[in-house]
């Protein structure tokens, strides 16, 4: 078995005196968690739907395979979504096998997801009987006609109590979340010496704006703010795993502190080519897909580890452990830093964060204060910049967060990129993108929900300076005029800094390919600003170019 880089470095924190399971003759290739600690994993292993792959369990034993490569210990719990009973049975005998601990399905399904009620049912949890043991037995309530399943597990060692949910909402996360919350509240009171998560597959990622690139500064999902905020959660891989830029929707929401976590990303080099395993494997053919996803292939989605401890009356997190300024925008490299404080005491608690950087970083705001309720959480986020023409080197940025000092290393890349295209706002599924993708069925709108005044604006980026003369502006061409540009003013930019203006006018409002003129200009950056639009507040584009 191959030794993963997660096993390796955890030599150093877990002992290796395992004892053997009860009836085996050898020491379990896996040590076990120490005592006041809990390694809980969450996989949605997407096989739930399609009989045919269902029946086929290939998929399953890879999972269990890779999972007992990748964890620094002999996992205690693993919170499921996807799965049905007999393939919750199955995983449980392989994951036995590979680790050599004794897993039992202790909630699962049956042999179908959908019930005679025609809600759905494919949640499980798997304990490991060897270290934990089941102190409250355990069931599912149901959520927007799915069922959540829950178990109260504990240390066979008496150390922690660890209530367990397997959260995977049938509609829309937000309203899903206030039921999560009645849920544990009813179930799981909060006691000394516990450890509860609400781990799920959430069918919708931690930034509001959908993308492939994930910043830590991102505008969260509102089922995100309100666990992480008044439900006092902490988020296992926004804390620990650093996986901010890749687009996620599993979770391990958990009350207690975090000290390690992973998201299983060595699955995107491994096997890179998943779409071509998947059509094979939910046919139930696994042997007719390319060879390497054979005894690779698991599921579309990598899961998640965490090794969690009881919680601390403050827990403070500066994320992520480190920074790298290759992202442009408007000619300044940029990332973000994110404070957070989780208030686990009775009384409100104000935290001073400080944030040092020495140029060429500059970071903003270098001071800020999270004033955190009593039993919640609170997160600031800092962005740290650099000039696009900083030479490639190392750096560093220093975060105290109330008495505690991180420093994070900054690395400058020799490169940055940077977008063809900016908005002073845009609504989720409506970005800047749109308006330069040489197709006028697609637009750009800004932000009207809730309502962004105007002036609004777009900024093309033309990739380096060069002489311009004129702007084209195409409005929507969807039979709808809202946001239809009539006065604009037109600016230009060396830098993306200073900007100057070159031109202005009326529109007339219609859908017809609108032009300004203007003297030959150097520019890098033209930016079209809209001070009125037809319908409203708020402008459109389908296609913006300059020459």
């Amino acid at each position: 078995m191959r030794t993963s880089f997660f096993a390796a470095a955890a030599l150093a924190l877990i002992p290796l005196g395992a004892v053997p399971a009860a009836g085996s003759s050898a020491a379990p290739a896996l040590p076990r968690t120490p005592a006041g600690q809990v390694l809980v994993v969450h996989a949605d292993l997407q096989d739930s739907v399609r009989p045919a792959d269902a029946a086929d369990t290939t998929d399953l034993d890879n999972f269990a395979t890779r999972l007992a490569a990748a964890v620094p210990a002999a996992p205690d719990a693993l919170v499921l979504n996807e799965i049905l009973g007999p393939g919750a049975r199955r995983l449980a005998t392989s994951l036995s096998k590979a680790t050599g601990y004794r897993y039992r399905a202790e909630v699962a399904g049956e042999r179908s997801a959908f019930q005679a009620d025609g809600s759905v049912r494919e949640s499980a949890l798997l304990v490991n009987t060897d270290t934990m043991t089941v102190a409250q037995a355990g069931g599912y309530e149901r959520v927007q006609d799915e069922d959540q399943a829950y178990l109260t597990a504990a240390r066979r060692d008496g150390t922690l109590r660890v209530p367990l949910v397997a959260a995977h909402p049938g509609g829309d996360p937000a309203t899903a979340t206030a039921a999560y919350a009645a849920l544990v509240e009813r179930r799981f009171p909060a006691a000394d010496g516990q450890v509860t998560v609400l781990g799920g597959d959430f069918r919708a990622g931690r930034c509001a704006v959908p993308g492939a690139d994930r910043p830590v500064g991102c505008a969260p999902q509102a089922f995100w703010t309100a666990l992480t905020g008044a439900g006092a959660y902490s988020d296992v891989l926004f804390d620990k795993a650093g996986a901010h830029g890749r687009d996620h929707s599993g979770f391990l929401f958990v009350r207690g502190q975090v000290l390690r976590a992973a998201l299983d990303t060595a699955y995107d080099a491994d096997l890179p080519g998943r779409a071509s395993c998947k059509a094979a494997f939910d046919a139930g053919r696994p042997r007719s897909a390319p060879g390497a996803c054979r005894t690779a292939y698991y599921a579309d989605a990598p899961f998640a580890w965490a090794l969690l401890g009881p919680g601390q009356p403050v827990q403070r997190t500066v994320t992520p452990e480190r920074i790298v300024l290759d992202h442009c925008e408007l000619a300044v490299r940029q990332a973000e830093v994110a404070a957070r404080v989780v208030n686990n005491t009775g009384e409100n608690l104000s935290t001073p964060v400080t944030v040092t950087a020495a140029a060429p970083l500059t970071a903003t705001p270098a001071t800020a204060s999270l004033d955190v309720p009593a039993h919640q959480g609170a997160t600031a986020v800092v962005k740290v910049t650099a000039p696009r023409d900083t030479p490639p080197g190392e750096h560093s940025v220093t975060v105290r967060v109330g008495d505690e000092s991180t420093e994070i290393p900054v690395t400058v890349t020799e490169t940055c990129t940077e977008p063809k295209v900016y908005a002073s706002s845009f609504h989720a599924g409506f970005g800047p993108e749109r308006a330069v993708d040489g197709d006028i069925a697609t637009f750009w709108h800004s932000e009207y929900s809730p309502p962004t005044p105007l002036p609004q604006s777009l900024t093309l980026n033309l990739g380096e300076a060069r002489q311009v003369s004129e702007l084209s502006y195409q409005p929507r061409f969807d039979g709808n005029l809202n946001g239809t540009i009539l006065d604009y003013k037109v600016y230009v930019s060396t830098d993306g800094q200073t900007f100057t203006q070159v031109a202005a006018g009326t529109w007339a409002g219609d859908a017809r390919l609108k032009t300004a003129a203007f003297p030959a200009v150097d520019a890098r950056y033209v930016r079209l600003e809209g001070t009125r639009a037809s319908g409203g507040s708020y402008l459109s584009a389908a296609e913006v170019t300059a020459r």
